[in-house]
């Protein structure tokens, strides 16, 4: 009987036993080379970190993608990459805000998780954790604002993302970090950007899919830089490079993955960035260059300056008047009794941009929402800078 050839690595071109993908066959070393290769080409070049002594401040959420960030980081700082140890001579921080308390109140068989051990002495970097509900003055105004969101859609995600989004700004700005890394791959930043669409976020296009983008903070006028150094990755890079650098269990801490299956099986009144995640992923296995084709395509929208610029003061995006009249009809939800009403009794109802709206349309006590009524002194000291 003819005994098959030993593959050999398309990389090293040598007959390496810890072959990991059959169909384009890659050694293990060469493997975890590449992704090493592409997060430090990411960072020196797309995201311009060359300076000696830069600061980034690392998001990290307890899922793969974040995980995989915190793991690279790591290896760059303290030059135990694979391959090329060369060290990058950065200051990295990383930030975990633990959502626990929201966890525990929406999800009953919920089990927190401690990664102080990953980070500090796996990965020895500086690690702080902050609690969701402590830039509440009293945190159960928050369950009470989730509760009066719609559990259907995503209202609630998106809500929770919104505060995390103010804890991670004022973080960094508060401790002297102007670079701030997300740890989305190319296939979650195809799915941010549908999802960002069809919520109606035109002109987040580019704080969503650039490797860096240049945001100003209204409160005070600092500048900060996002980045998305994996962004050249997909998911089954991510999958590989964790399996074979560390044995971990990677929970996803998004409300939308743990919604019943009666909300999760209705295409129309699902989690829409789960939805669309899921649709993204589909499409990637069928079609491999559907991710870069959905970025690369997003990068050449060239977005009209606008000769006024304000801000939202929930979600911190440019707020653009509403122009189509399906928008109006959308937002006005054939209620126009209500929305004149708010607009005259609510102090804040005109600085909400047109998709907070849509987040805020199903909820009871409109009148708290628009009135900032219980939300965080940053959140309203925001709201009163904005013209």
């Amino acid at each position: 009987m003819q005994q098959k050839e030993p593959k050999l690595c398309k990389k090293c071109k040598t007959n390496n036993p810890n072959i990991i993908v059959q169909k384009d066959p890659v050694c293990k070393e060469c493997f975890i080379g590449y992704v090493e290769h592409m997060f430090k080409m990411s960072l020196r070049l797309k995201c311009n970190i060359t300076q000696k002594n830069e600061k980034l401040l690392v998001c990290f959420s307890g899922g793969q993608n974040s995980t995989a960030l915190v793991k690279l980081a790591s290896d760059v700082v303290h030059s135990t990459c694979a391959h090329n140890k060369s060290k990058m001579f950065i200051e990295v921080h990383v930030l975990y805000i633990n959502e626990s308390f929201i966890m525990k109140e929406f999800i009953q068989e919920y089990q927190p998780q401690d990664y102080t051990n990953f980070v500090t002495n796996e990965c020895k970097l500086p690690f702080q954790i902050v609690d969701i509900q402590s830039i509440y003055p009293d945190p159960y105004i928050l369950l009470q604002q989730l509760h009066n969101l719609s559990e259907s859609g995503s209202s609630r995600e998106d809500f929770v993302r919104l505060i995390k989004q103010h804890i991670i700004y004022d973080y960094a700005i508060k401790n002297g970090y102007q670079n701030v890394c997300f740890g989305q791959n190319g296939q979650r930043l195809a799915a941010d950007l549908f999802s960002q669409l069809s919520k109606g976020r035109g002109l987040s296009l580019q704080s969503a899919t650039k490797y860096n983008f240049s945001f100003i903070y209204p409160l005070n006028q600092n500048k900060l830089q996002i980045l998305h150094p994996l962004k050249e990755l997909l998911n089954k890079d991510i999958l590989y490079y964790l399996r074979l650098k560390s044995n971990l269990n990677f929970p996803n801490f998004i409300l939308g993955q743990h919604l019943s299956n009666i909300v999760k099986n209705k295409p129309a009144h699902g989690n829409i960035d789960h939805l669309l995640e899921q649709f993204i992923d589909k499409l990637q296995e069928g079609f491999p260059s559907t991710t870069f084709t959905v970025l690369s395509s997003a990068e050449k929208v060239t977005i009209k300056p606008l000769q006024q610029q304000s801000h939202c003061p929930l979600c911190l995006e440019i707020r653009d008047q509403v122009y189509n009249r399906l928008e109006v009809e959308t937002l006005d939800n054939s209620n126009q009794q209500l929305i004149n009403y708010l607009r005259a009794n609510t102090k804040y109802y005109n600085k909400i941009c047109f998709t907070c709206n849509r987040m805020l349309q199903s909820a009871q006590e409109l009148e708290n929402f628009y009135n900032l009524k219980g939300f965080p002194p940053l959140i309203v000291q925001i709201a009163d800078t904005i013209q």
